[in-house]
């Protein structure tokens, strides 16, 4: 009897392997001369940082920009804060001044003085209590 085996998988032919493109890189390269810094290690230019850390550096100046951005609020927000602080201290003096001079025109004499233009007079006699009473 024949025996049963495994037969190997056939292994497809697999592409070269491409380098990997720096679409981002390529495009800030027309603008920045960043090849001069960044670039694939050449035989003779060693000195040079791999195309790889690229990313890895603009991801650290963005966080230190958000990071700048976030200080900068807060120091706003801060600012802002002291200024409002200030203006309700100035409002809150308002306040008290205007009602102080409320309460001060409720008073006898300078309601009295208020009224007698109008021919008003003070009553110097007290009032007499009147009693009926029920029979």
């Amino acid at each position: 009897m024949a025996e049963n085996k495994r037969r190997p998988k056939p292994t497809p032919d697999q592409p070269p392997k491409r380098r990997r493109e720096y679409s981002l890189f390529n495009w800030l390269n027309k603008f920045f001369p960043l090849d001069k810094v960044f670039g694939d290690k050449l035989p003779g230019k060693e000195e040079r940082v791999p195309v790889k850390y690229f990313y890895y550096f603009g991801w650290i100046v963005i966080l230190l920009v958000i990071y700048e951005r976030i200080g900068f609020q807060s120091e706003e927000y801060v600012r802002s804060s002291i200024k409002l602080k200030k203006e309700v201290e100035d409002l809150r003096a308002e306040y008290t001044s205007i009602q102080a001079e409320y309460e001060k025109s409720g008073k006898q004499s300078v309601v009295i003085e208020k009224v007698k233009p109008d021919g008003l007079e003070e009553n110097l006699n007290p009032p007499k209590k009147i009693i009926i009473r029920n029979e």
